[in-house]
């Protein structure tokens, strides 16, 4: 059961039934409630994570009340892996925002890993550069966009798993402006924008994408 569970997970897909059986004999599985921690900023990096079913939310807090978040992980994405190849403390925080079940490596094997599978280690790689261009566009946007195209950005990159037609996604305000980075009422001001344009649609924390083609003009993705 766990080898078939582990070949869904698409970081693991390409691995050979003897790389799925090295990564069975050292992986462990562990059950998070919606709202409980995986870990905190700061904490000692000592396991590396892989969502198997369930919503991760990886965040940071500057002072005591404002939150940035960076991203929302589902099936198959990992994390907990910066603190194990460089750092000793954790840069940032994970939450279950759903009932979520995870792969959990500790730090040894995952060293192991690393060393002993090339594919492991070039997917890793592979999935390292894609965030860190997502992080270097992150501060173009901030640099250089207004809130109204940085919130057209975040739309499209959270609906981006989404596969309703038209798209559609459960998210409150606090959470976006989270994403941001920002305080909620900015963006509950560019939100009622993009409703007036009639780009979204936005009720009860369900955004509804209603002109993807004008979404990715205001973001500056026009094609």
């Amino acid at each position: 059961m766990m080898t078939s569970a582990l070949k869904k997970v698409p970081f693991f897909k390409g691995l050979s039934q003897r790389e799925i059986n090295q990564v069975l004999a050292i992986a462990g599985v562990k059950n998070y409630r919606a709202g409980e921690m995986v870990f905190a900023k700061q904490d000692l990096g000592d396991n590396f994570f892989v969502v198997k079913s369930g919503r991760i939310k990886i965040f940071t807090t500057v002072g005591s009340e404002k939150k940035k978040t960076f991203a929302f992980l589902k099936k198959g994405d990992f994390f907990g892996e910066m603190s194990l190849l460089g750092g000793k403390v954790r840069s940032a925080s994970a939450q279950a925002t759903e009932a979520s079940e995870l792969f959990v490596i500790s730090k040894k094997n995952f060293t192991g890993l690393i060393l002993e599978n090339e594919d492991f280690t070039l997917k890793l790689l592979h999935t390292l550069v894609e965030r860190l261009n997502k992080a270097n566009k992150e501060v173009e946007s901030m640099l250089f966009h207004n809130i109204l195209g940085r919130l057209a950005e975040a739309i499209l990159d959270l609906s981006q798993d989404k596969k309703t037609k038209p798209l559609k996604m459960a998210i409150d305000q606090t959470e976006l402006a989270q994403y941001l980075g920002t305080t909620r009422v900015p963006v509950c001001r560019a939100i009622n924008t993009l409703k007036r344009s009639g780009v979204i649609d936005y009720r009860r924390g369900e955004l509804v994408i209603l002109n993807q083609t004008r979404l990715k003009s205001i973001a500056g993705n026009a094609e």
